[in-house]
């Protein structure tokens, strides 16, 4: 039973209600003015130089659910996708790092020739606020941001408490490293049982 007054299934769906209508918002009022992710030749989230997002546990829970979508992707391609993840952990020692936002690296759920793997269910409020954009005026608000992050923080309070090992804000690789180790030791003790 979930002492915490928000499911899990729950949770997840919010967040995701959320992160589209914050989509929503960045593209209507801003994302006309950004260049295309596309059509971009240097793109942000590869540049190992540029990328630190740090991301929730319910955040990291959403990623993983987009990436065990059989009908999008293969079981070599998740497995692809999470040991770039877990190399990008190991390489840059992310796991015990005190500071991760001192730490950058290329985003290992972009993948050249398709972009974000999770872009339109699981994508961050950091990466849907970010964009190639001309001018300074023409960025999207950061207090617009800064809610939906305090919101996403909630959520993640009402789901996992106040232990912060659990909710507490680390970068995509880590999550994506943490939560799948976690499953496998949950599948392997099923499995014992």
């Amino acid at each position: 039973m979930n002492r915490w007054k928000l499911s899990r299934e729950r949770a997840l769906a919010r967040l995701r209600d959320l992160k589209f209508a914050f989509r929503d918002y960045v593209d209507s009022q801003f994302g006309f003015r950004a260049k295309d992710c596309g059509t971009c030749q240097t793109p942000c989230c590869a540049d190992a130089e540029f990328v630190n997002v740090n991301i929730t546990r319910l955040e990291g829970e959403a990623i993983l659910r987009v990436l065990g979508d059989t009908a999008r992707f293969s079981a070599k391609d998740r497995v692809r996708i999470l040991d770039r993840a877990a190399r990008t952990v190991e390489t840059l020692g992310l796991e015990s790092a005190i500071d991760t936002f001192a730490t950058t690296y290329a985003c290992p759920l972009f993948e050249p020739g398709t972009g974000c793997l999770v872009h339109s269910e699981a994508k961050p409020a950091p990466c849907i606020h970010h964009g190639c954009y001309e001018a300074p005026e023409h960025l999207p608000d950061e207090a617009s941001r800064i809610e939906v992050e305090r919101t996403v923080a909630e959520l993640n309070r009402e789901v996992y408490g106040a232990d912060e090992s659990q909710w507490g804000y680390l970068t995509i690789p880590v999550w994506m490293t943490r939560l799948t180790r976690h499953r496998r030791v949950e599948c392997e003790s099923a499995d014992a049982d």
